[in-house]
């Protein structure tokens, strides 16, 4: 598989585990490669300028800036950005 054609990932989440687990779950892929993992909203902003990854992982409660807040803000200079986002409910 090329360089290119390779899915590059951003993961924001607070919870070292849930990130922990998700980029060993995506970085056994392939054809896809986790770029940057974080654990609040305004490193999610910086990493994804750093790394303008293909796709965010991004947790919607989080210390510091929430992942609404970090949406925002990355869709304010990247309109295309894709973006899931990942929660609980207590």
């Amino acid at each position: 598989m090329n360089e290119q054609s390779v899915i590059r990932v951003l993961i924001a989440d607070d919870h070292p585990v849930v990130r922990e687990g998700l980029a060993a779950m995506i970085n056994r892929r392939p054809d896809m490669q986790v770029v940057a993992e974080v654990e609040n909203g305004r490193f999610a902003i910086t990493a994804y300028q750093q790394h303008r990854p293909d796709i965010a992982l991004i947790d919607l409660r989080m210390p510091e800036l929430g992942g609404v807040d970090a949406i925002n803000a990355i869709r304010a200079d990247f309109p295309e950005a894709r973006i899931i986002i990942l929660t609980t409910y207590d």
